[in-house]
């Protein structure tokens, strides 16, 4: 039995309808996992006495290499964690990679130098 133009049109608002439902859990998914402090709750849950990871600033300023090992001392550890890595990893990474930072907040960056490329003459 074919459909009729308003069934059809029936089903085509249910699919919009269900696009919809869906893109709006998402946007609600990834903005209360952001506010909750996602994936960090671990990280501030042990070691909520010394580390709170979207709550006070571990670092005054973005700092590489032995700087930013030496400023974050004891922290260095709850850093590396919050950033899916060992201490060790950490250490390592800061100073391998002088193009890699430690944020104010404790997020790993990359400060890298972009420059448009020569012109050719």
């Amino acid at each position: 039995m074919p459909d009729t133009p308003r069934q059809r049109q029936r089903s085509a608002l249910a699919i919009v309808a269900a696009v919809v439902v869906v893109a709006l859990a998402v946007v609600a998914a990834v903005w209360l996992s952001r506010d909750s402090g996602g994936d960090e709750g671990s990280v501030a849950a042990a070691s909520a006495s010394s580390f709170a990871p979207g709550g006070q600033d571990v670092l005054p300023r973005a700092m590489g290499g032995q700087e930013a090992i030496d400023a974050l001392g004891e922290r260095l550890g709850d850093v590396a964690e919050l950033n899916g890595m060992t201490a060790d990893q950490l250490r390592d990474l800061l100073l391998r990679d002088a193009s890699v930072e430690v944020a104010p907040s404790g997020r790993l960056l990359y400060d890298d130098d972009l420059r448009p490329p020569p012109t050719p003459r």
